[in-house]
């Protein structure tokens, strides 16, 4: 009786083991850290997604939402609440874009959103 228990115990710890590993290896490849991302340069990277995604609307002549996107101060300021529009498909209207791209804009901001 007292070595199937101890069975039970050791299949117990190896099954929580294993589960706890597969959680944090899809964990870990599914959220972005600052170790998956190159150098994000605002004027290279940044900036021709805005000119391509947002300014059209979000400009100084016509900000939509009271938010212009055509200068780095103001890119940076409102840097988190675009990604978040852009991770859950609500910008741009056009349609949600592509993961490399939503990518390159959560690096620049995991980065400290530098103007470079």
């Amino acid at each position: 009786m007292e070595m199937k228990k101890i069975n039970y115990t050791i299949i117990g710890i190896a099954t929580i083991a294993l589960s706890t590993a597969c959680n944090k290896s899809t964990t870990t490849t599914s959220t972005t850290s600052t170790a998956d991302c190159v150098t994000i340069s605002y004027k290279t990277d940044i900036e021709p997604i805005m000119s391509a995604n947002c300014t059209s609307c979000h400009n100084s002549n016509q900000a939509s939402g009271g938010v212009n996107l055509s200068t780095y101060a103001n890119v940076s300021k409102y840097a988190s609440s675009s990604l978040n529009a852009m991770n859950n498909g609500s910008m741009p209207p056009s349609g949600k874009l592509a993961s490399g791209t939503i990518q390159k804009l959560n690096c620049w901001i995991s980065q400290g959103k530098l103007n470079n």
